[in-house]
């Protein structure tokens, strides 16, 4: 114990220290865009025609490029180098303001600063090779009104800046346009700031001990490695048997209308499902008051199904939707069986509560024919 009642600290404790820092006294960023009209030289204009004149060569893309960020700047420095130029300087003198703040009146420093790029502008045809290009730069001349007192620095920063052609950037044909637009925005980082020395409460950094490793590995060639494929969107999965052909013939005993139904199919060619397609016509025998026409728009691959029937027979079934001749949207269901004895089909609409609005019944083929066939894949050879 030192003094009576007074404990006695460690060498490395909180004690008040004096500090030198920089103490920022206002910081704000902002976006600001600004248009520029750009023009092509004839020398230019002629390069680019040549260019679309070349059917290898066309069409052509308007690429704009701006310089990469700069770092904080103080007032009256520049960033300048032989490929780009940035400028962020303040114009003129800082003037005092007073400004309406949260109900009351409070006194500020109203400054004008001036933030100029560099922009790049290629013309280039469809293998990536430059036509013609040109340099040029964009300037934005912004107020801000800061926490500027004498004494401080102000430090600008512009942390992105973005360009875009807003009426188009691909060349198709001649002639040439000899001029457009490019939109430079700046997102601009502005800092008050000056050295301050300040009492703090704090105690001095230790280092930690070397307390970490890491595993040694051996330099090897890499595996091949191809990129994966996506299944859900290609390859997209076969058929296991296919439908053709042009058919007619009377609903059957089962059906919701009495008439004559025909069939034009042609699903899964190549044991593929795209580029399917299935239509139906129906007459009704009560003077043609429900005849109608239906087209099916997609097909449902879940849905999709091939049955054996006696070791004779080939059955297929389809659903998916699809419209009628008068526009109406239903689901359909469509079954097609191929025998040696003849073949016959069915058709039912549901509409979208699935309520079925026509059913045909078994129709036998009486005009016509159906062929189912099987398809065979690549689990088939796997068991042999």
């Amino acid at each position: 114990m030192g003094k009576k009642g007074i404990p006695k600290t460690s060498v490395n404790s909180l004690t008040e220290e004096c500090i030198r820092v920089q103490k920022v006294y206002d910081w704000i960023t902002d976006t600001f865009s600004v248009t520029k009209n750009i023009c092509f030289s004839q020398e230019q204009l002629r390069k680019i025609e040549e260019a679309l004149e070349d059917p290898c060569r066309r069409p052509l893309r308007l690429q704009c490029q701006t310089p990469a960020s700069s770092g904080h700047y103080a007032h009256g420095e520049e960033y300048y180098s032989e490929k780009d130029i940035f400028f962020c300087e303040q114009i003129g003198d800082k003037r005092d303001v007073t400004v309406p703040l949260n109900g009351s009146f409070v006194d500020a420093q109203l400054v004008d600063l001036l933030f100029t790029t560099g922009i790049k502008v290629q013309v280039v045809d469809r293998r990536g090779k430059v036509v013609t290009c040109l340099t040029t730069d964009a300037s934005v001349l912004e107020p801000f009104v800061l926490c500027y007192p004498e004494g401080t620095d102000l430090f600008c920063r512009v942390t992105r800046v973005l360009c875009k052609i807003p009426t188009g950037s691909v060349l198709l044909n001649c002639p040439a346009p000899n001029n457009f637009q490019v939109v430079v925005t700046f997102c601009v980082d502005i800092q008050i700031e000056a050295e301050v020395k300040l009492e703090v409460l704090a105690k001095f950094c230790t280092p930690r001990e070397n307390d970490l490793q890491a595993e040694e590995f051996e330099d090897i060639c890499p595996s091949p490695d191809f990129p994966q494929q996506c299944p859900d969107i290609f390859p997209r999965a076969g058929c296991d048997c296919s439908t053709s052909g042009e058919a007619s013939g009377c609903t059957g005993s089962k059906a919701s209308e009495k008439g004559k139904l025909g069939v034009y199919a042609d699903i899964c060619r190549n044991c593929a499902l795209s580029e399917s397609s299935l239509r139906f016509t129906f007459e009704d025998e009560n003077g043609g008051l429900n005849n109608f026409n239906f087209v099916a728009d997609t097909f449902q691959q879940d849905s999709l199904c091939c049955e054996i029937q006696d070791g004779r027979s080939m059955k297929f079934l389809v659903s998916g939707t699809g419209n009628t001749d008068d526009g109406e949207e239903y689901d359909f269901n469509f079954a097609a069986v191929d025998s040696k004895g003849g073949s016959c089909f069915q058709l039912q609409l549901c509409d979208k509560r699935g309520v079925v609005v026509f059913e045909s019944g078994i129709v036998q083929v009486e005009e016509g024919s159906l062929e189912v066939e099987y398809c065979v894949s690549f689990d088939d050879l796997r068991l042999r």
